[in-house]
C-alpha cells in the first residue's frame, strides 16, 4: 500500500500496474487520481480526469477477481488485463 503514496500520483497520469489483483492498491491509485482531479478545481466539474491506471494480473482467477472489485468504483479511468508481466 505504499507505492501509491510514494508515487505522488496525478489526474493526468498513466499508471501501470504489474501484479494488480486483488486490487488494493489499484483502488487507492484511482482514489488519488480522482482526489487530484478534484482537489485543483475551483468549482464542482463533471470532466473525467485524464489519468488511466492499467491494471493486470497473470492468473484469469485474481485477474476477474480484480474485475469485479473495480466494478464497485464505477469508473472510467481503469484497463484490466490478463497477460504475463
Amino acid at each position: 500500500m505504499l507505492p501509491p503514496l510514494l508515487l505522488d500520483v496525478q489526474s493526468h497520469h498513466l499508471i501501470f500496474d504489474m501484479c494488480a489483483a486483488p486490487g488494493s492498491k489499484t483502488a487507492q491509485l484511482l482514489e488519488l487520481i480522482q482526489s487530484h482531479h478534484m482537489n485543483t478545481l475551483k468549482r464542482p466539474n463533471t470532466e473525467i480526469p485524464q489519468g488511466v491506471v492499467i491494471a493486470n494480473d497473470a492468473d484469469a482467477k485474481r485477474a476477474f477477481l480484480l474485475t469485479h472489485q473495480m466494478n464497485r468504483l464505477n469508473t472510467a479511468n481503469i484497463v484490466i488485463t490478463n497477460h504475463y508481466a
